[in-house]
């Protein structure tokens, strides 16, 4: 208990220095004129007491430039006396000069303190005019370098403007497709899966008609697929006929050799009647 009394008492005394070294720094500023009224806390003198720091610091660079100014003045002054002093004693001062005389000192002064030389001599003269033609050449030069960056860069901004026009209304054609493309999407979408329900609902239908089927016993030789194959060899059996049809029809043209002719003629209606017999089969398999 004693240490937190002790430590509030120098957080107040504290306190009371700054609101004290902001007061005296107010009055200062404002003299006789009425003080700002602020609240006294921890929060608002912390800030009053930077601003007065950095015041502070202004004010001490103020003075250096003012003491500076001061100390050229000093020096302007006294180099003007010296050479008031020796133009008196070779007989020339402004008040013997004609007006002209006066213009051109005047004018010389005046490009003296353009040019920022530090006498007036014609070797200070000639230096500074050599050294402000040189830095205008390069003036120039850098303009013209940033006239042709500043053209190259309106060239390309000139572009990407363009080309971003060119992608708005990409975009808002897409935009309006969507519009019209985008619920037929839909619809397709919805269509699929209706399709593929359908589809599934087939397949496990079919199985268990095939599964069905073969409880019945019904004979796998009917489905689809072995008809087709069935009809296939058909087709086959058919292509085969047909020459032997010919080669059955040659043999009534045969020899008077009645004999041999008739071996003959009975083997072919022997092959002919067994090539029928499996297209008959074959027929009555399709019918089932």
């Amino acid at each position: 208990m004693r240490m937190a009394g002790k430590t509030d008492l120098a957080g107040s005394q504290d306190l009371a220095n700054m609101h004290k070294e902001v007061r005296d720094w107010l009055e200062k500023i404002y003299c006789n004129e009425t003080m700002p009224q602020y609240e006294i806390n921890e929060r608002t003198l912390e800030i009053l007491m930077k601003l007065k720091q950095r015041n502070e610091e202004r004010d001490g660079e103020a003075q250096i430039v003012i003491k500076d100014y001061q100390e050229k003045t000093e020096e302007y002054h006294a180099e003007a006396e010296r050479l008031s002093a020796i133009l008196q004693i070779i007989g020339l001062s402004s008040t013997n000069l004609s007006q002209s005389g006066n213009v051109s000192l005047r004018a010389l002064a005046m490009a003296a303190l353009t040019l920022g030389i530090k006498d007036a001599s014609i070797t200070s003269y000639f230096q500074a005019l050599t050294k402000l033609a040189t830095d205008s050449l390069d003036v120039e030069e850098q303009r013209f370098h940033d006239q042709r960056t500043i053209s190259k860069l309106f060239s390309r901004t000139k572009e990407a403007l363009m080309k971003v026009e060119t992608l708005k209304r990409s975009l808002e054609q897409m935009n309006e497709e969507a519009k019209t493309v985008g619920p037929e999407m839909n619809k397709k979408m919805r269509q699929s899966g209706f399709l593929q329900n359908k589809t599934k609902d087939y397949s496990k239908q079919m199985q268990e008609l095939k599964i069905e089927l073969e409880k019945n016993g019904v004979d796998p030789t009917i489905y689809h697929q072995n008809l087709v194959k069935l009809a296939e060899e058909l087709e086959n059996i058919q292509n085969k006929i047909v020459p032997l049809k010919s080669k059955l029809d040659s043999y009534h043209s045969l020899p008077p050799n009645i004999s041999l002719a008739r071996v003959k003629i009975e083997e072919m209606r022997r092959e002919l009647a067994t090539v029928e017999a499996e297209l008959s089969k074959n027929i009555d398999l399709m019918h089932l």
